[in-house]
């Protein structure tokens, strides 16, 4: 596993296909990398590359297997539009958003439902389970989110068949819980954080689409 990063240090979390291509990159900055897991924070305005058709047409709200049967280019995009703090930790099937609107306030968790891909020493790599679930400040009001894209991958080539989708859909339903129960990551902790005086928006990195082999460590 690569060495721990710095606060401060630059770090790209790529979420790719299930083919191993990138789908999309986002940008932030290490808050802490401890046994809680990596801490980013995506402040609004940072940089991030997503997919587009060869006409510029943004692929994002097409069916994933759709995108992935036509030629497409990553291109440059910005995280909009709350500031998020992101907990990625080993071995788990997810990770923990904290979202913040411009203000600063604290507005919901996003918990992303995930297989982890690999930890390579300029961020993390993980494949997207399209459900997510949003929890309310209060914590006992949560929602899925993309309930539909869910359903319509499983089953599909190179997807998760309807056994992997009980247990996705099995791992977001015990971070529920968690949030009932006020336990971490919804135990309060980093709902007042804030981003250092004077952060700007992170930039792309020139190694943000290394082969996790070939990635040097962030400076």
């Amino acid at each position: 596993m690569p060495s721990a990063l710095n606060p401060g240090d630059t770090v790209v979390r790529r979420g790719l296909y299930p083919d191993g291509r990138i789908a999309y990159a986002q940008c932030g900055r290490v808050v802490s990398d401890d046994d809680r897991g990596l801490l980013t924070w995506v402040g609004a305005g940072s940089a991030t590359m997503r997919r587009v058709a060869l006409d510029g047409t943004p692929t994002r709200a097409w069916p994933r297997y759709r995108a992935m049967e036509v030629p497409t280019l990553l291109t440059p995009a910005t995280w909009e539009p709350y500031g998020t703090l992101m907990l990625t930790r080993p071995g788990r099937r997810h990770s923990v958003w904290w979202s913040f609107d411009r203000a600063g306030e604290f507005v919901g968790w996003y918990v992303n439902l995930e297989a982890g891909a690999g930890r390579w020493p300029g961020g993390t790599d993980h494949v997207d389970h399209a459900l997510d679930l949003l929890v309310a400040p209060d914590r006992r009001t949560w929602e899925w989110k993309d309930e539909d894209e869910f359903t319509d991958l499983t089953g599909r080539p190179g997807f998760w068949e309807a056994d992997e989708a009980a247990a996705i859909r099995a791992e977001g339903l015990r971070m529920a819980a968690l949030a009932v129960y006020g336990a971490f990551p919804f135990d309060g902790t980093w709902r007042d954080f804030r981003p250092a005086a004077g952060a700007e928006p992170s930039a792309l990195p020139p190694f943000w689409d290394l082969p996790p082999a070939a990635a040097d460590m962030p400076g």
